[in-house]
C-alpha cells in the first residue's frame, strides 16, 4: 500500500503545480501575437479603420466572422466597425466597454458627419463591472453574424458577456477603430485566435500530462 499511497500522492501534487501556473500565468501573455495601437484619438476626432480583410487572424463561420481584441486602460473603450475607412454619412456601430465609471457596457448604432456632429441610436445596455483594468490587458472574442448580432465574450469563458441584435440595420465588420473618452488606453487587436474556447477540465490536465 505505501508504493500506492505515493503515487496518488505525486499526481495531487502535480496537478495541483500545474492549476496554479495556469490561474497564475502573466496577463500580457494573453496578447502575445496581436498588433498594439496606442496612439489613441479622442471621441470626437477622426479616427483610423483598419481594414478587417488584412488582419491575419479572422475567424469565420458559416454565418459570422470573429476577432480577438485587448484593450488596456480604466474605463471607456470604443470600438466602431462599418463598412468603410471614411464612414461619415453612415451609419456604423459603436461599442463602448466600462464606460460610466467603469459600470456599464453599451452599443450604439451611430451616423456622424465630417463636421463630427452625430446621433446615436442606443441598441443595448447592461451591467459590466470593472472589466477593464489600467494595467492589464482584458482580452475578449467579438463575433459579428450576417443577421446583425454581435457577441462579446470573455478569453477562457464560453458565453458571452454582453450580446445584441440589430436584424433591421444589419454592419458588417468590414473596417474597425478603437477611440478613447476621457483616460488613455492601449488596443490590442488583430490577435491570434483561441478557438478552443474556455479552458476545461480535461485541457489543463492534457497540459499537465505533456509538461
Amino acid at each position: 500500500m505505501v508504493p500506492f499511497t505515493l503515487l496518488v500522492s505525486t499526481i495531487v501534487l502535480s496537478v495541483g503545480l500545474c492549476t496554479a501556473n495556469t490561474l497564475h500565468g502573466n496577463s500580457f501573455d494573453a496578447i502575445t501575437g496581436c498588433l498594439q495601437f496606442d496612439d489613441v484619438p479622442g471621441y470626437n476626432d477622426t479616427p483610423a479603420y483598419f481594414a478587417t480583410n488584412t488582419f491575419r487572424n479572422v475567424g469565420r463561420t458559416s454565418n459570422s466572422r470573429y476577432f480577438r481584441i485587448g484593450i488596456v486602460g480604466a474605463n471607456d473603450g470604443h470600438i466602431r466597425f462599418g463598412r468603410s475607412a471614411f464612414p461619415f454619412d453612415e451609419n456604423v456601430v459603436e461599442l463602448v466597454l466600462s464606460g460610466w465609471g467603469n459600470t456599464q457596457s453599451v452599443a450604439r448604432r451611430q451616423i456622424r458627419r465630417r463636421n463630427q456632429s452625430f446621433n446615436n441610436v442606443l441598441l443595448k445596455e447592461a451591467s459590466t463591472p470593472k472589466l477593464l483594468h489600467r494595467s492589464r490587458p482584458f482580452v475578449f472574442r467579438m463575433e459579428v453574424f450576417e443577421n446583425g448580432r454581435v457577441q462579446l465574450t470573455k478569453d477562457g469563458e464560453r458565453r458571452p458577456f454582453f450580446e445584441y441584435s440589430d436584424s433591421q440595420n444589419v454592419i458588417p465588420a468590414d473596417y474597425m477603430a478603437f477611440v478613447k473618452w476621457d483616460v488613455n488606453l492601449i488596443y490590442f487587436y488583430d490577435c491570434p485566435l483561441n478557438d478552443d474556447g474556455g479552458v476545461s477540465d480535461e485541457s489543463v490536465l492534457l497540459r499537465c500530462s505533456l509538461a
